[in-house]
């Protein structure tokens, strides 16, 4: 739905005037490049707290990192990939510019198939992956 809004167009996302994540969007991809890590895991970590709130965003807080919590919102993230590749939409996630996640179509995680059920998700980059904390 997101996509059917945005056509092209970059964001810059700043805090404290200081440029944290940089969103570009063309077609049917969505480039997010985090160029701080601390905010990163800021935004990971205020899912993790209790909310008030009920609906859709409550489904998707991470409560913790167990493999538990991962075997719970499995199903969830893999409809969300399998719709994201059926419509040919792609979400990378750089750090400082380097290639870290490929969400969707243009994905080919055939390691991740083992724990997502997609390959919908390919990782890139390990070491900028555990270096984001995500």
């Amino acid at each position: 739905m997101l996509l059917q809004a945005i056509k092209s167009g970059k964001i810059t996302i700043s805090q404290n005037n200081v440029e944290q994540v940089e969103i570009k969007a063309h077609g049917k991809q969505i480039d997010v490049d985090a160029k701080k890590k601390e905010f990163i895991k800021e935004i990971v970590t205020s899912t993790q707290k209790p909310s008030e709130k009920k609906g859709i965003t409550e489904k998707i807080k991470l409560p913790g990192t167990t493999i538990s919590t991962v075997r719970k919102i499995q199903p969830f993230v893999k409809e969300v990939v399998e719709d994201m590749c059926k419509e040919g939409v792609t979400v990378t996630l750089s750090y400082k510019g380097d290639k870290v996640v490929t969400v969707g179509a243009q994905a080919d995680g055939k390691i991740s198939k083992l724990l997502t059920g997609t390959r919908g998700i390919q990782v890139n980059n390990t070491t900028k992956l555990i270096e984001l904390g995500i």
